[in-house]
């Protein structure tokens, strides 16, 4: 009878709670485009571009410049999430000079930027007690 409890219980946590982390941006200026979500889990993966996964989300769903995300089944772990307003969906950041003409964002990383930061200052730790982080768009230029 143990045993059988035991099994029952993995089988529930492995079926039963999936692993749900929302995304809560804020800041988006238009409803053209998409949004894209790059999603690191480490300084190197994040220095070289290398991201454990690339997401792509219409903004169907956007109210006064924010919305919510859903990213289902990532394993538990440390991460950080690099975000780009893609108006033109061409899956990067584009630039006039030096700028970036697009918006930007990282997970919950609040300041204003003029370089790219480290990964430990926009990483964090995704857990059953953390389930949401927050991104703020950030735009360079008009």
């Amino acid at each position: 009878m143990k045993k059988l409890v035991v099994i029952l219980l993995l089988i529930s946590r492995l079926t039963v709670f999936p692993q749900v982390l929302t995304v809560e941006i804020s800041g988006i200026r238009s409803d053209k485009g998409v949004i894209q979500l790059s999603v690191f889990c480490d300084q190197e993966s994040f220095s070289n571009e290398t991201p454990r996964a690339i997401l792509k989300f219409t903004k169907e769903g956007l109210t006064n410049g924010s919305i919510n995300l859903t990213l289902s089944n990532l394993p538990y772990g440390k991460y950080g999430i690099a975000l780009i307003d893609d108006t033109n969906e061409n899956g990067k950041i584009d630039y006039r000079g030096f700028f970036p003409c697009e918006g930007f964002g990282f997970s919950n990383y609040h300041k204003r930027i003029t370089s790219k930061p480290s990964f430990e200052s926009f990483s964090f730790e995704f857990s059953e007690n953390r389930k949401k982080v927050k991104i703020e768009v950030l735009y360079l230029k008009n």
